[in-house]
């Protein structure tokens, strides 16, 4: 089996029907503000640990004074223990940095004793430090070595504004080291969180709501564009295309867009968001440690590609057997008394089996894999958590790290890994959302018979005003393409003229009118109205001037009063829609109609009725209504009686009477009384015209007519 190229760009179709979005900017984009606040609000409520920590393991050191000492390390490079009691003397120094601006004044064990002659102890000292806007500052110090009490020049790392504001936010809370006031923090802490936590939510459903917004809406315009578009598809594709594979499409595939679209925007920028955040944070607290968490990344890159490309493939499997499986459903129940008839639900049960095994066996890849993804994922995050936590405790056992800062690390680390586990399917969904916009599109770039918007649109036809001309019309069916089932067909119909098409099955009448009606267009030959090439004109206003009831009458799960006035340029009038009702001869039917429909009765021309609730006659003549009310100046007629009794056909053959007078009608005529009244009667033999004359006529002079009144009209000559 050959497999398909390789796509040069990364989700080529799906990005197409990002398109979609584009009327719908506003809400997408407020959607994505929003996911920058579930950013921010989730690393602070992961944030809050280390204050949380703080608050319950310190001994000594408020959340000020932690602060006071973590900003002071930082401005001077230097390391200060932890959590020591105040100490008057000064500020011992643990170690200095060699990246030091002040390391070559400063050395491990030195003592700080005063700013600009102010010695207010170690804890007042750390408040200084972190509260001073200048880079540099006289301050007394005492050398381990000699003891010696020396003024020296001090450089600082630059002051940053968040860090002052943090402290003095921090200054605020209680600064007693009692259990009343450690308990009072503590309570403010976690106020503070359950709000950072509100907010965070409220972001989130600003977030996921607007998103969902921008995404219904656009798939609200592509589903019905999708659907337009496929009623102006050529009706050569209608009957090629299996409908239960168009039907699919609109069921299934529009949903993993949908999927796709969603994930995209949402859980695709609003996860990674949030890693960002929080890796800042732990940027903050250790960048070594964020390096060793991090050695498992290409590993998980390399795990999502390989199982969002097994999904593409099983995904669309999965599409074209759901194709299949609605096609070969909604053939069997239209067709449910032939299946009953002759004993075949069994059969077609077992048929319907084996297709849906497929389509099981596709849609259970899927899911396997889905189930692999996170349990893969957690595999590697674990081996990136014990190399973390070995390597930090490493750091802690040598005092490099503050026991609660590496707590604090360790929450960082699983606030990390959360969103990278939900990242977790987001290939996957893309990948399937890839498969089906495929499919979606494949569907849209189908060319349509004639375009709806046209940057040189064709004139309007003019209407009838002398004949219809057939001129050396030859047809095949693509399907047959070496079939001819029209050959050189010539007919010159005028104005006001009715002509009956008769002949065997198969001989091309019903395909001669499909031919006038653009369905199909010739192989070779023209169509031509009062000298006008039909192909010249638009599509709209040759159709406007053409009436069709089929042999097989179409009716819509709408109103009695919907589908009389279908494609009557919106007329509304009850008196008009009655009246053609009245011609038909089913207005008495329509008055005693009475059907409960969604809970509630509905009566007369109000009756809410389907194909499944009217006889075959009442179908047609509902059908002849609806043509009656259009009133075109060109009438086709398929048999227009040939589901009806005898008393309704004569009563609708005295109303085509009075319908078809002055006006031009074909008839594909299957019974003598509609040859009879025909003007011209035409017959038709493998795709050419034999013979045509009146009936009269064609009796004397034409055999196979005789032999076509003897078997298929069933009369005597």
């Amino acid at each position: 089996m050959s497999r398909e190229p390789r796509p040069t760009t990364w989700l080529p179709n799906f990005r197409r029907t990002i398109a979609y979005l584009r009327p719908h900017l506003r809400p997408l984009i407020l959607g994505l503000v929003a996911a920058i606040g579930v950013s921010v609000f989730y690393t602070f409520s992961i944030s809050s640990v280390i204050p949380l920590l703080k608050v319950v393991f310190a001994d000594h050191e408020t959340l000020a004074d932690w602060l006071h000492r973590a900003e002071t390390q930082r401005r001077l490079d230097i390391v200060i223990a932890a959590d020591l009691p105040d100490d008057p003397d000064g500020l011992v120094i643990t170690h200095v940095r060699p990246e030091s601006p002040s390391a070559g004044v400063l050395a491990d064990g030195d003592r700080i004793v005063a700013i600009r002659d102010e010695s207010p102890g170690s804890y007042g000292l750390m408040q200084r430090f972190a509260g001073l806007t200048e880079q540099s500052i006289q301050v007394t110090i005492v050398h381990l070595p000699d003891n010696n009490r020396r003024e020296i020049e001090l450089h600082l790392q630059p002051y940053h504004w968040w860090s002052g504001a943090l402290c003095r936010v921090a200054a605020l809370l209680p600064s007693g080291k009692d259990p009343d006031s450690r308990l009072n923090t503590l309570a403010i802490v976690m106020g503070t969180l359950v709000l950072i936590t509100l907010l965070g939510g409220l972001c989130r459903l600003a977030n996921e709501g607007l998103i969902a917004t921008a995404v219904q809406s656009s798939l609200h315009d592509l589903r019905s564009e999708l659907a337009e578009h496929v009623l102006r598809l050529p009706m050569q594709w209608h009957g090629a295309q299996p409908p239960g594979d168009t039907l699919g499409r609109f069921a299934t595939d529009i949903n993993k867009v949908e999927v796709g679209l969603t994930t995209l925007f949402g859980r695709a920028v609003r996860e990674p968001m949030k890693a960002a955040g929080v890796l800042a944070l732990t940027v903050l607290i250790d960048w070594r440690l964020l390096i060793v968490a991090a050695l498992g990344l290409p590993i998980g890159l390399l795990v999502m590609g390989t199982f969002g490309r097994l999904v593409k493939r099983s995904q669309k499997r999965a599409s074209e057997s759901w194709g299949r499986l609605l096609d070969h459903l909604s053939e069997r129940i239209a067709g449910i008394r032939v299946v009953k008839a002759y004993g075949m639900q069994a059969a077609e049960g077992k048929r319907f089996e084996r297709e849906g095994r497929t389509l099981t066996r596709a849609q259970t890849h899927i899911e396997l894999v889905d189930a692999a993804t996170k349990p893969a994922l957690e595999v590697l995050a674990m081996l990136a958590v014990s190399g973390f936590v070995v390597y930090g405790a490493t750091r802690v056992f040598n005092q490099q790290l503050e026991p609660h800062l590496f707590f604090a690390a360790i929450v960082c680390l699983g606030g990390v890994f959360d969103p990278v586990r939900k990242l977790g399917k987001v290939n996957n969904r893309l990948q399937a959302a890839e498969v089906s916009a495929r499919r979606l599109l494949e569907l849209r770039d189908v060319r349509t018979e004639e375009p709806a918007i046209s940057r040189t649109p064709r004139p309007d036809l003019p209407p009838l005003a002398g004949a219809i001309e057939f001129r050396g019309v030859s047809f095949a069916y693509p399907s047959h393409a070496d079939k001819l089932v029209l050959d050189g067909v010539d007919l010159r119909v005028r104005k006001g003229q009715a002509i009956a098409l008769v002949g065997p099955n198969g001989s091309g009448k019903t395909t001669l009118m499909s031919l006038l009606l653009r369905f199909y267009e010739p192989m070779r030959g023209r169509i031509l109205i009062d000298g006008r090439d039909i192909t010249q004109f638009s599509l709209e206003s040759l159709r406007s001037q053409i009436g069709l009831v089929t042999q097989e009458a179409v009716i819509f799960a709408d109103t009695v009063r919907a589908n009389i006035a279908y494609g009557a340029n919106g007329v509304l009038d009850d008196e008009i829609i009655r009246r053609a009702a009245k011609r038909a001869h089913i207005d008495d039917f329509i008055q005693s109609l009475s059907v409960v429909h969604e809970g509630r009765k509905t009566h007369g021309y109000d009756a809410f009725i389907s194909t499944r609730s009217l006889s075959g006659g009442q179908r047609q003549r509902l059908a002849l209504a609806r043509a009656i009310l259009r009133d075109p100046p060109i009438l086709i007629l398929d048999e227009a009686t040939s589901q009806v009794d005898s008393e309704s056909e004569r009563k609708i053959q005295e109303a085509l009477e009075d319908v078809t007078r002055n006006r031009t009608t074909f008839v594909i005529a299957h019974r003598y009384s509609t040859i009879a009244r025909a003007d011209v009667t035409v017959v038709l033999n493998e795709g050419r015209i034999i013979s045509y004359g009146k009936h009269a006529e064609l009796l004397e002079t034409c055999p196979f007519y005789v032999k076509l009144c003897e078997t298929q009209f069933a009369t005597r000559v």
